[in-house]
């Protein structure tokens, strides 16, 4: 075949544009790779993916080439690229923390991965995955859908893993990061009817990208420390509803014992103090309630719609969790509470509300300090 009659498939183009969002990746995680030595895994991952997208590419430009040397290239270039396919999602569970595993599991993981490779090898000479053909065009074997598999299987151990850490990691949207685990899993399906087109490792690269943007945004809404949102996002919120002008409950809490506890229990029980309040204002305020860290010690809860009855209930049922807590926890919970309503049409502002909730708040913290001094 001669270079004039070499056609560009339409797949190598959208790869070689898919180049850049990875670069982009790797340029975002390297950033914060000081902050977490997990964000190795996901650059390594960007950086397999990026050289699965640079052999089809050249795959692309010798398909149907003449010659020994090309036949050799294109040979090569298959076989690195299947024996790599599953250790995109392989490194992925590394990412999310199956580095910490024992050994021996470490082995078993990378088992599947080692007959993928063996399988890929072997195929260079009787094509049980893939063959060249004497025209220098590739052609699927018997066992072609085997580094397809092994990949699934990975992929579904991550669905388990991001089952499991589900309530240990923060996710702004879980309907959005489902979309992105979807576009891989479209593109396989899709490649398998239509062998021609070959888009797996472009959307693996956008849903690399989009996965640590989603991961990133929650870093900026969120207090890690707690899982709830941080005060950039309670400021944001507040303005939101100002501008809205609808009508919410105003929930402030303030712990008394922080610095007692970090004290006389260390700094790290302090830290565990925080994030089980954080538990029971989720369990008590649950989908009504959207719950911030707005201080050191101090959380908000906002309620809408409301009425003045259900703030009470909602109030009492918090109070009622953190007793039960206190039966077996050591050191105890203690913390002052306080809650205003902001009603749009009475002329108020949500600034005033927010005062009116904190004085309230404060009233209740001087009335425990009485009690214990009595």
């Amino acid at each position: 075949m001669s270079r004039e009659e070499v056609e560009v498939p339409a797949y190598t183009i959208v790869n070689i544009f898919s180049l850049f969002p990875l670069l982009f990746t790797i340029y975002l995680a390297k950033r914060h790779v000081a902050g977490s030595r997990q964000n190795w895994y996901y650059i390594l991952a960007s950086i397999i993916t990026i050289v699965i997208l640079l052999l089809e590419i050249a795959q692309a430009a010798l398909s149907g080439r003449e010659g020994t040397f090309f036949l050799l290239i294109h040979y090569l270039a298959y076989w690195i690229n299947f024996s790599l396919t599953p250790a995109i999602p392989l490194v992925i569970l590394f990412y999310l923390g199956f580095s910490s595993l024992s050994t021996r599991a470490k082995v078993l993981l990378f088992l599947p991965v080692a007959m993928n490779v063996i399988l890929s090898v072997l195929s260079i000479q009787n094509g049980l995955v893939f063959t060249i053909n004497e025209t220098n065009l590739y052609v699927r074997g018997p066992l072609f859908l085997a580094a397809t598999f092994i990949s699934a299987a990975y992929y579904l151990l991550i669905l388990l893993r991001l089952k499991q850490l589900e309530k240990h990691i923060i996710v702004p949207s879980r309907l959005l990061l489902a979309m992105v685990y979807l576009l891989p899993i479209v593109s396989t399906l899709y490649q398998l009817f239509f062998n021609e087109e070959i888009f797996i490792f472009s959307t693996v690269a956008i849903a690399l990208l989009l996965y640590y943007l989603i991961m990133q945004e929650a870093s900026f809404d969120y207090d890690l420390q707690t899982k709830v949102r941080n005060r950039v996002s309670f400021e944001h919120e507040m303005h939101a509803l100002e501008q809205a002008k609808r009508p919410v409950g105003i929930f402030i809490f303030d712990m008394n014992n922080l610095k007692q506890t970090n004290d006389a229990w260390g700094h790290q029980e302090g830290d565990v103090l925080l994030a089980n309040v954080a538990e029971l204002l989720n369990q008590a305020f649950g989908s009504e309630g959207r719950i911030f860290r707005v201080g050191g010690d101090e959380f908000c809860v906002l309620v809408e719609p409301q009425k003045k009855t259900d703030c009470k209930v909602l109030l009492q049922r918090f109070k009622s969790l953190v007793e039960e807590t206190n039966e077996v926890r050591v050191p105890s919970i203690s913390i002052a509470s306080g809650y205003a309503c902001f009603d749009p049409t009475k002329g108020s502002t949500i600034s005033k509300t927010f005062h009116l909730a904190d004085d309230a708040m404060y009233r209740d913290k001087m009335e425990q300090k009485l009690k214990l001094r009595q």
